[in-house]
């Protein structure tokens, strides 16, 4: 009688506390996925500021001298 609950008791305490620990993390996803959009917002902010700047003209403008710099007779 008392191994039965003991057995009860510990069966029990192991879905208690696996509730237990679920519940401490309920929101750690939720904080991730802020973290995340938020680190997104950034960088596509930093890269629009960078392309309003002339950037991108002036990328592309490199990349094209250097492969008619390649290609042209020196």
């Amino acid at each position: 009688m008392i191994r039965l609950v003991r057995e009860r008791v510990r069966a029990l305490a192991a879905r208690v506390g696996s509730r237990v620990e679920c519940a401490c993390e309920a929101g750690q996803s939720t904080t991730e996925y802020t973290l995340v959009i938020l680190v997104a917002a950034t960088i596509a902010l930093l890269m629009l500021n960078w392309a309003q700047g002339g950037a991108i003209v002036g990328f592309f403008d490199n990349i094209f001298s250097r492969v008619t710099s390649m290609f042209s007779p020196s």
